[in-house]
């Protein structure tokens, strides 16, 4: 069947789903010094979510989700239907919730935004762009079954 995802859509998947999981383990966010004593940075003692590096809070459920996104694209190759809705819905999960933290650590002058939450924001983008991108292809697409009268659109 044609509509199945091609071995392209699958690695663009897995490529999301890797630097999703890179994202959620790297840092977001370093803070910056308040000021300086005696010539060395004085930093403030709050928890930041998303400072050090590993998995803690939130992470364990976005490696799970980016997980089963990647095993429905995969088990969508060997069954009947498609997991663009599924990629769509992920990417625009990834991108509201980790936009949100990115604007949330951008606005204040004490954070400086790291690597990690680019990552994310880039894995969520990427979903979205695979399933909405198979989505206009497949309607903008001429079937052979059409006939020479079909038009795109």
């Amino acid at each position: 069947m044609a509509d199945k995802p091609t071995p392209v859509y699958i690695t663009a998947t897995v490529i999301a789903t890797v630097l999703g999981a890179a994202g959620v383990w790297l840092p977001w966010v370093r803070k910056r010094p308040v000021g300086y004593g005696n010539g060395q940075p004085i930093y403030t003692m709050e928890y930041v979510s998303g400072l050090e590096v590993g998995l803690r809070g939130i992470d364990p459920f976005v490696i799970l989700l980016v997980v089963a996104v990647v095993v429905a694209v995969v088990l969508a190759r060997y069954r009947n239907w498609r997991p663009d809705i599924a990629l769509i819905g992920a990417g625009g999960l990834l991108l509201v919730v980790f936009g949100n933290i990115f604007h949330s650590y951008w606005s204040v002058e004490r954070y400086a935004v790291e690597f990690g939450l680019y990552l994310l924001l880039f894995s969520g983008l990427l979903y979205v762009l695979v399933g909405a991108g198979a989505i206009l292809k497949r309607h903008m697409t001429i079937s052979p079954d059409d006939g020479p009268d079909a038009r795109i659109g």
